[in-house]
């Protein structure tokens, strides 16, 4: 019989021990959003709910938290800038005062890697408990660096030297991969972004056993390494290219479809991913979960339930999920295939198409893939943001 009682979160992470939830956002802002979701909450609901955040993270036993590893971006970050300014005002001023000849761009960037910094200490004590497998947390090079390998290298290392539980996200970029493959022959944890098909997922899998046969042979510890591949499945079903796509040979993009979309490429990942054949080092992690199809239904969680991943999901993404199954079983799907006529239609669309077959784009084009494009953009215009941030503080 199933408890209620255990949250939507916790549930899901019961069904399988290969699946991980990790915290899409800093974990600085964790309180903040947990009380936000227990004023909302109506009163006699309150209690049970305040039980099931504190199974999520528990800051009083941090090293038996059920999000086990934490995914950000400049996007999260600066949601930080905004929600705890009482606590980041005054290290932006100190960093402002104690270097004067720093320009907006070199404070942004500290900035940046003082509020990942403040994470990794939260994390820290799973990451040691776990044998080091687990309390990670994810910090993203510059995405205006791109295809700037030397510049990307040296955000990395620096990162690196943050804590020894980061983990570096680098872009899903040919020059991203290559230096995923760097990073993986130094022993150099990585999470590969940016990546939103199956074509993308199966190069950087390859430049990570590349990088760990070099490494290996040259003596490289791997104690603490860990490399995912994270792709981003909302994000690819969501640009208008895809419904252009599909119209053009006569099928209209509906909601269902556009998340089966999204929920065959993940099943497809994960196989591959998976298969002892390939000898692949690397674990999906699916982000950018959606709700739907329909009032119901979460179906980019639920139908890929039970799978050796990580999922991350953010704030928002937690409380639309919790909402919507607390009183939904929660069961394997991972295995189950994408129904017949589903897949019939999405492998008559181009866009689809490409993004499902292991070749189907080349790894010099998945710069200029929309999802890659639109993601690109709003991650640097975010780290802009930032930039301002501190310009503003510069001049109060």
């Amino acid at each position: 019989m199933t408890d209620y009682t255990k949250s939507a979160m916790q549930r899901l992470a019961e069904v399988s021990g290969d699946f991980e939830p990790w915290w899409d956002s800093s974990p600085l802002i964790f309180k903040v959003w947990a009380k936000k979701m227990l004023e909302k909450a109506a009163e006699e609901d309150r209690p049970l709910l305040e039980k099931q955040l504190k199974v999520l993270f528990d800051y009083d036993n941090p090293a038996g938290t059920l999000f086990c590893g934490v995914t950000t971006n400049p996007r999260l970050t600066r949601k930080v800038l905004d929600l705890l300014p009482e606590e980041v005002n005054p290290i932006v001023d100190k960093m402002i005062a104690d270097n004067p000849a720093k320009d907006n761009h070199e404070l942004a960037w500290e900035l940046y890697k003082d509020i990942t910094e403040r994470g990794t200490r939260l994390y820290m004590p799973l990451f040691e408990k776990s044998n080091y497998k687990k309390g990670y947390v994810s910090a993203q090079v510059d995405p205006r660096l791109t295809t700037d390998i030397k510049e990307m290298l040296k955000q990395a290392l620096e990162l690196k030297k943050i804590a020894p539980n980061i983990m570096v996200k680098c872009p899903g970029s040919k020059e991203g991969i290559y230096l995923i493959q760097v990073l993986t022959s130094i022993g150099v944890p990585t999470n590969s972004t940016l990546v939103f098909n199956v074509p993308g997922a199966v190069q950087v899998a390859k430049a990570v056993s590349r990088g760990h046969q070099t490494g290996m042979q040259w003596g490289i510890d791997y104690g603490q390494w860990r490399s995912v591949i994270t792709i981003m499945i909302g994000r690819f079903e969501g640009r208008p290219q895809f419904a252009e796509s599909a119209k053009s040979v006569g099928i209209d993009l509906t909601e269902e479809l556009a998340r089966w979309a999204g929920i065959a490429i993940a099943k497809k990942a994960h196989s591959i991913l998976n298969d002892a054949a390939n000898g692949y080092l690397s674990k999906l992690l699916i982000c950018s979960a959606r709700p739907g199809p329909g009032e119901g239904n979460v179906y980019h969680i639920e139908k890929v339930a039970g799978g050796k991943l990580v999922f991350t999901i953010n704030p928002e993404m937690i409380d639309d999920f919790m909402r919507i199954c607390a009183r939904k079983d929660m069961y394997r799907q991972i295995d189950e295939p994408v129904p017949a006529d589903i897949m019939e239609k999405l492998l008559k669309i181009p866009y689809f198409k490409a993004g499902y077959e292991e070749d189907g784009i080349a790894i010099e084009d998945f710069v200029d893939h929309p999802s890659f494009v639109y993601t690109r953009d709003e991650f640097s215009g975010s780290m802009k943001e930032i930039e301002e941030y501190v310009e503003g503080r510069r001049r109060a």
